[in-house]
Formats: C-alpha cells, structure tokens, sequence
C-alpha cells in the first residue's frame, strides 16, 4: 500500500512539474511576439498619446522576464496576457484615434463641398 502510495504522489509531482514546464515554455515563446507588438505601437502615429499604455505593457514584460527566470510558469503565463490585454487596448485606442482623426478630414472635405456646392447653386450652375 505504501508503494502505491508513493507511486501516486511521485506520479502527482512529475505531471506537476512537466505542466510548469508547459507554462514556461509558452510563456517564453510569447515574449518575442509580444516585444514585436510594443515595437510596432512605439513607432505607430499615436505612440505619443499611448506611452502610458506602453509604459505599462513594458513593465509587465519585465515581470514576465522575472517570473520566467525564477521559473514560476504559472505567474509568467499570466503575465504574458496581462501584457497580451495592455497591448489590445493600446492597439483599440490607436485604432480610435486614427478613426477620430480621418472624422475630422471627412468633416473638413464635406464643408468644403458644400461650400462649393452653395456656391453652384447661387451661380445657377455656371
């Protein structure tokens, strides 16, 4: 009995171990993705309006750092979609801006179109 016992807990610690290992190695491939993405948010159009947001995602991708070399899998795998999430938003907000700002070019164009328009109308079409 105590040999089956034994046999079960050591069965318990190799599937434990091998799941952390899972979670560090998943949690390592996702950084290189994930600096590529700060990367590219950095250089975008609006990085000046999202430092805060990139300030943010790039502290977590140095807890993740962390975690991976204190070989917590389970904490650097959920520090990796904490930053996955950050970067999502970042990416939404960038999104919104640009919207925000081709709405504003679109508005300035019809003004002007309308303009011209009056101005035809006023002329009879000559």
């Amino acid at each position: 009995m105590k040999r089956l016992m034994a046999g079960v807990c050591c069965l318990l610690v190799f599937a434990a171990g091998s799941a952390c290992a899972d979670e560090l190695k998943d949690a390592s491939d996702r950084l290189q993705p994930l600096t590529e993405r700060i990367t590219k948010i950095g250089a975008g159009k609006s990085a000046d309006y999202l430092k805060s947001q990139l300030a943010a995602a790039q502290e977590t991708l140095g807890a993740v750092k962390a975690a991976i070399a204190a070989k917590n899998g389970p904490v650097a795998l959920q520090k990796t979609e904490l930053v996955d999430l950050q970067l999502t938003i970042a990416e939404a907000k960038a999104a919104e801006m640009e919207a925000d700002e081709q709405l504003v070019l679109r508005r300035a164009e019809l003004k002007k179109f309308e303009a011209q328009f009056d101005q035809l109308l006023q002329t009879g079409g000559k």
